[in-house]
């Protein structure tokens, strides 16, 4: 990522990521996970990559930069290995952001575009019964104005230049293409930077907004559109301990993921 530029928060390229949730899990299924035989889509950035799982086309992180060296450590994966979930598709795409052009409908790149929304249908046309949401990290280290809006009217499509209005159509899209689909929205994990003394802080952008301020809005507009919240930034990664758990104060280690994993599966009803 680009943006913290002493030693943290730092995304290479095009790499680049409370309310509980308002809905619950179904009751456990026949192998005791309590959703087994349900299919989830992943829609993220380079927190949520790996190499063979998304499509051909997206940039990726993971394995090849990070500290990610398997697909088990994945905190996506994990969470599958513990809800019982079946991979419908990880259309997550490393380096991208909320905002931009919302009639891409080639690249994938932006999560308010066409072709995101189309990328989480699986092989075949499969529909998600789950898609987790896990951006803004992006948004945020690309100071992507953060808007006032509240989640009530409709976003007009183009390049839409605010963050707050970018991950309303995104919601919107994704209820109008996978009406069934329960959502869950993530906030983002704490970004952070460190100097070369190893003081670290939060990371802010230009306008002087940290993790938390995008957070606040993905809330708050989640909320406006129905779709359940988990509350990642409280994973347990902090900038006091983001040297433990990530490799630059954006990308978490196999840690930090495992930290992550825990605190979705907590807000899926699982273990």
């Amino acid at each position: 990522e680009e943006g913290a530029k002493e030693g943290g928060a730092k995304e290479e390229g095009a790499n680049e990521a409370g309310m509980k949730g308002q809905e619950t899990g179904p009751e456990p299924g026949e192998e005791g996970l309590p959703w087994s035989g349900k299919k989830v889509s992943i829609c993220g950035d380079s927190i949520s990559t790996f190499t063979g799982y998304i499509p051909d086309n997206y940039s990726q992180f993971y394995p090849q930069c990070g500290e990610i060296p398997t697909v088990e450590e994945t905190w996506w994966m994990q969470v599958m290995e513990r809800t019982g979930f079946e991979l419908c598709s990880n259309a997550s795409f490393s380096g991208s952001t909320v905002s931009g052009q919302s009639q891409d409908n080639h690249e994938g790149t932006y999560a308010c575009g066409n072709q995101r929304i189309a990328d989480l249908a699986g092989p075949e046309g499969s529909w998600p019964d789950v898609i987790l949401v896990l951006m803004g990290t992006n948004d945020l280290l690309y100071s992507i104005p953060m808007g006032a809006y509240d989640g009530t009217s409709q976003v007009e499509e183009g390049y839409i230049q605010t963050f707050s209005e970018a991950y309303g159509l995104m919601l919107d899209k994704m209820h109008m293409w996978y009406p069934d689909a329960k959502i869950y929205c993530c906030t983002i994990m704490e970004v952070s930077q460190w100097d070369d003394a190893g003081n670290s802080f939060p990371f802010q952008n230009e306008h002087g907004l940290t993790a938390k301020n995008y957070n606040d809005c993905i809330k708050a507009v989640a909320q406006a559109k129905g779709a359940a919240v988990i509350d990642v930034f409280g994973c347990g990664v902090t900038y006091e301990n983001a040297m433990e758990y990530t490799s630059d104060g954006v990308h978490p280690n196999a840690a930090g993921a495992a930290l992550i994993a825990d605190k979705v599966c907590e807000g899926l009803g699982a273990e």
